[in-house]
């Protein structure tokens, strides 16, 4: 059976799974309604009204649950395929003990669905998305709503059977001081079928609280665990393998993580609608790069899903094309081989001329090492610039850029500059990449008014710190768009980005980004790529592109 006619099958399963969980919680009222009251009759003729309630209860549980969880069926979430074949599984019992029958159109139904899932399991082998406190207490107010709701209707359809309801305002009234009082004789029932029901909702009521604990408890606790296992296997990968610039950003935690299975090798990536975004290359060992370029790849066709690899460098260029992937270049990065670098030359005059500046005014440049020890007088500094920074300069790109980290700073290399009186005007935060021969310049910021050159010291001392300790290349990162025409080729990605290059300078400033890297005289430029799959490249990719970087959304950038 080919993959395309495998998922349509799988979808059908999924969309007659959501129509049968539906049709479970509406079933489930104590009474039902007069379209539906055929099936009514038949169930009273073989179900006592006692169980009948206890049964409609979980039936309810099981229909909700069912709708919920076919949503990450369709993302192929292993987790959502485990709970909800033991779901389905619970759906067919109640079927059978509720008729006696094993061919009930809607038993049949789910053995189908059942089979179709259970034969398709390899399908399912997606990892569940951390949940968040904020969606966490979402789903825990619509699970609670639900609660409600059913209480409220089963209460007003049983009236007869409970002291003082007559509309849906008693009954709403009622449940929700039934259900936060806990208080069994509050329900007002008056007969034993009003007792079980209450009983019932009770129990259910119960199975809420405890899900929403779970929930609440998940993104700070077991997330934390999980997230932190996690960037112990990254930091290893990202030291061992990560020779692009941007490697180490595989460490901040606005990062996702797809893992090799057969060999060792991470890709850090984000969502950006159904393309999912890694940030630079994928780390791993060249050798193993094909093998974990497939399973990135399957991974992502499971999900339905493009691929688009950020800034990624000749390394493993020839083995995108290999795989399928599209690719275009994207940008340079402004190198520096450190021990040929100096400020002679006209090439270099205007960086030689502020660091002479600052010299004068008598600016000194230090590091700080927080991991030898820690001075919350200078990260107190450092914070306060860099939010004197944000004020000034509005929403920063994110994704693509790192944070201060100065809670966990590893490897990071943190410099900034006095004046003559002490005071910090700014900082750099250098990122290492290839086992530590070349820095990148990540994070750069300084006073409003801080004095010319200040920035252009902290980063020649640096690299010239670097330079010292044996490092090869220092890196001032990513002019995107720059020179993005290689030869004679003429591709239509190229041409629109140089089109955005030379015309929306309004929405990112292109040209001066560029302009200013280009008046250090960087040693070389080395070009960097957007790898895609599946080729060609589409509209998806180049709102990818903006969406993963912009944490706020596209609509926000185009309004600035």
């Amino acid at each position: 059976m080919g993959f395309g006619i495998k998922k349509i099958i799988q979808n059908i399963a999924i969309f007659l799974l959501i129509l049968v969980s539906i049709f479970s919680m509406i079933s489930s009222l104590p009474q039902r309604f007069e379209a539906v009251s055929r099936i009514n009759d038949y169930y009273h003729r073989h179900i006592d009204t006692n169980t009948m309630a206890m049964h409609s209860t979980l039936s309810f549980v099981l229909g909700a649950i069912g709708v919920f969880l076919a949503i990450r069926l369709y993302k192929r979430v292993r987790l959502a395929w485990i709970i909800e074949m033991m779901v389905i599984t619970g759906q067919i019992i109640l079927q059978i003990l509720r008729t006696q029958h094993f061919l009930m159109p809607i038993t049949v139904i789910e053995f189908i669905i059942l089979i179709v899932l259970g034969v398709t399991y390899k399908d399912f082998s997606r990892q569940s998305d951390r949940i968040t406190v904020k969606w966490a207490l979402i789903l825990v107010l619509i699970s609670f709503s639900l609660v409600v709701l059913n209480a409220a209707i089963g209460l007003l359809i049983m009236k007869n059977q409970y002291h003082g309801i007559k509309d849906f305002g008693d009954a709403l009234w009622r449940s929700l001081n039934f259900l936060i009082l806990m208080d069994l004789p509050s329900s007002g029932f008056k007969s034993n079928t009003g007792m079980v029901y209450a009983n019932s909702l009770l129990t259910l009521n119960w199975i809420c609280i405890c899900a929403s604990v779970l929930l609440i408890l998940k993104p700070l606790i077991y997330n934390t665990i999980s997230h932190n296992v996690d960037l112990e296997k990254v930091h290893k990968l990202v030291k061992n393998y990560g020779q692009n610039p941007l490697s180490y950003l595989a460490l901040e935690n606005d990062k996702k993580y797809f893992f090799g299975t057969n060999v060792h090798g991470v890709a850090a990536y984000t969502m950006a609608g159904n393309v999912l975004v890694c940030c630079g290359d994928l780390i791993c060992d060249k050798r193993d790069a094909l093998i974990f370029i497939s399973e990135l790849m399957q991974f992502c066709n499971q999900n339905g899903w493009s691929i688009l690899l950020l800034n990624v460098t000749k390394h493993l260029l020839p083995l995108y094309r290999i795989s399928g992937f599209g690719t275009v270049k994207y940008g340079e990065d402004a190198c520096f081989k450190l021990e040929e670098y100096t400020l002679k030359g006209n090439k270099v005059m205007k960086v030689r001329a502020a660091i002479n500046h600052a010299n004068k005014a008598g600016i000194t440049v230090h590091e700080y090492r927080p991991i030898e020890f820690k001075n919350s007088e200078i990260e107190a500094e450092i914070n306060d610039i860099s939010k004197q920074w944000m004020e000034g300069k509005g929403e920063e790109l994110s994704f693509m850029l790192g944070s201060i980290n100065l809670h966990d700073p590893l490897e990071r290399r943190y410099f900034y500059a006095r004046d003559n009186e002490g005071k910090m005007l700014g900082f750099v935060v250098f990122l290492p990449y290839d086992n530590g021969k070349g820095y990148l310049a990540d994070v750069t910021r300084r006073l409003p008014d801080a004095p010319q050159g200040v920035l252009e010291k902290i980063i020649y001392d640096a690299f010239m710190t670097f330079r010292d300790e044996g490092a090869v290349w220092g890196n001032l990162g990513l002019s995107p768009l720059a020179n993005v025409r290689e030869g004679d080729k003429k591709k239509i990605t190229t041409t629109l980005f140089e089109f955005v290059y030379e015309n929306l300078n309004n929405f990112y400033g292109f040209k001066a980004l560029h302009h200013a890297k280009q008046k250090y005289n960087p040693t070389c430029w080395e070009p960097r790529y957007v790898a895609f799959y599946s080729k060609p490249f589409s509209p998806q990719f180049a709102y990818a592109i903006v969406k993963s970087q912009h944490p706020k959304g596209v609509i926000n950038m185009i309004r600035k």
